[in-house]
């Protein structure tokens, strides 16, 4: 079974169909969330005005933490509301999608962590992406940090799918080359994850080995503030394509240990997944052979020297090394626990224990 529910504007100046989709979804008074990056942006308060009337809340950090979504969560159930807007990377629209969920259903976002373990559907979600990564704009899984437990928690449901995507590639000209790199980056684990995982299948494969070459093709040139306007659109496609492919396939390993480090130190998700992608594919490639063989076949790169050109890719971008991320040793065996407890482990094609989350970390 292959699902997209969401239904999805893609193109620049899509924006401003904001007005007609909230007529359609009856929405008359939304709440508005987003961070506070977003909202110092220059095209803000353009996208702002399309909202209609509403209530803005610019709390939502990197990585969002639990108590946040719990206090935003009992603000939307006040009934004020007919629907959640979220406006940001793949941290707001996570958080804004637990939001929803909570707008219609009573407890705290940990109490429902897994898998349809809420009753009611979501208030409506308009998810608007402005950053060239997170997929969450077509998914059905919300991550949120518990600070407390030091980890992650995926909140998941049927529910959970945004009404609304809008996929404008004009609200990321004004990112950064860096937030370019690891967010595009981000997509591409999610695509590369899609097809090496147990769960890929055939609608999922396409969708993410055309993510992965457009990404390979136009995300160095989206990263050059000089760059045609052109490659910042085929990147944002190639994110919400790959959205697509991995909330129907989910991700593996590389996710396991990314959100076990994000979640204990805080760190950026789409970095912490760049840097770990080439060493945690090749802990596994003995495991994924056949379905790395059809991803080089299908991007025209040498299988043999698969893992030269992916490490290449990721060294042409402007990105900070994994040493200057200083993730102290002594973290590694909870580290490495917390991925073997991670709800995506079971979709490794390897069965990967703590130990050998451990040995990667140890190899970084």
């Amino acid at each position: 079974m292959f699902r997209v529910p969401t239904r999805v504007l893609i193109g620049p100046g899509c924006r401003f169909q904001i007005p007609e989709i909230l007529s359609s979804m009856g929405a008359k008074r939304c709440l508005l969330l987003t961070d506070g990056g977003v909202r110092s942006t220059p095209w803000f308060s353009g996208v702002q005005s399309l909202c209609g009337p509403h209530d803005l809340d610019d709390s939502i950090a990197q990585n969002p933490k639990h108590r946040n979504v719990d206090r935003l969560g009992a603000q939307a159930r006040t009934g004020r509301y007919d629907a959640v807007i979220g406006i940001g990377g793949g941290s707001v629209l996570d958080a804004a999608k637990a939001v929803a969920m909570l707008a219609t259903n009573e407890g705290s976002i940990a109490s429902f962590e897994g898998k349809n373990q809420f009753s009611n559907a979501s208030l409506p979600f308009l998810a608007i992406p402005t950053t060239c990564g997170t997929g969450s704009e077509v998914t059905w899984v919300s991550v949120i940090s518990v600070p407390e437990q030091s980890r992650k928690i995926s909140v998941k449901g049927d529910g959970m799918f945004p009404a609304f995507a809008i996929v404008d590639a004009e609200l990321i000209r004004t990112l950064p080359s860096s937030l370019i790199a690891s967010t595009g980056m981000d997509a591409f684990t999610h695509a590369i994850e899609a097809v090496v995982g147990k769960p890929a299948n055939p609608v999922s494969d396409a969708l993410a080995l055309e993510a992965m070459s457009l990404l390979l093709h136009h995300l160095a040139l989206a990263c050059d503030p000089e760059g045609p306007a052109e490659s910042k659109e085929q990147v944002m496609l190639a994110s919400t394509m790959a959205g697509m492919a991995f909330g129907n396939a989910d991700v593996g390993a590389v996710h396991c240990l990314s959100e076990s480090i994000g979640g204990l130190l805080d760190l950026p998700h789409g970095l912490l997944n760049t840097l770990l992608l080439t060493p945690v594919l090749r802990y596994q490639q003995s495991h994924i052979a056949e379905p790395l063989l059809r991803i080089a076949q299908s991007l025209e790169i040498p299988f043999d020297s698969f893992f030269d050109h992916l490490q290449a890719f990721v060294e042409s971008l402007p990105l900070p090394s994994w040493s200057s991320l200083n993730v102290s040793p002594s973290s590694f065996d909870l580290l490495a626990s917390n991925s073997e407890s991670n709800g995506s482990n079971a979709s490794n094609r390897m069965d990967m224990r703590a130990e050998d989350y451990l040995t990667i970390l140890r190899g970084l």
